[in-house]
């Protein structure tokens, strides 16, 4: 747990303290009883430099990674002028569409048989029927 903590902080020795904590906790103490004695600053060191590392905590090697990725990038290399197409094509039958519909809508709105003037010349008012066909 405590070397999953250092790789992830990365902390500086100036981080442990020098002075102010409980008895026997600060950097320049001895831990006691073990022999032979260290002090407590000593530990404060990641595994790898001590010369040992845990295989369960060892980041993966940048070139795994990239061979990870060299599949998916070929893929996409291959058929990018398809997406770009179907893009392309996407977008021109969403305008045709949409102008349809905005046409039909216009013309729907145009065509109304119902729509009468607010205010008639008084000489139309002997013409007009309120009867609906």
């Amino acid at each position: 747990i405590f070397e999953r903590w250092l790789r992830r902080h990365r902390p500086m020795l100036e981080v442990y303290p020098a002075a102010n904590a409980p008895i026997g906790h600060n950097r320049e103490n001895y831990m006691v009883p073990f022999i032979p004695l260290y002090r407590n600053g000593e530990f404060f060191k990641p595994s790898r430099e001590l010369g040992y590392d845990y295989e369960y905590l060892q980041e993966p090697a940048l070139d795994s990674f990239q061979e990870f990725l060299i599949p998916y990038l070929e893929q996409a290399r291959q058929i990018w002028a398809w997406l770009v197409g179907a893009a392309v094509i996407g977008g021109i039958v969403t305008a045709v569409l949409t102008g349809l519909i905005l046409a039909c809508q216009k013309k729907r709105r145009g065509t109304s048989s119902e729509t009468q003037p607010l205010l008639i010349e008084s000489e139309d008012y002997k013409n007009i029927s309120y009867q609906s066909n």
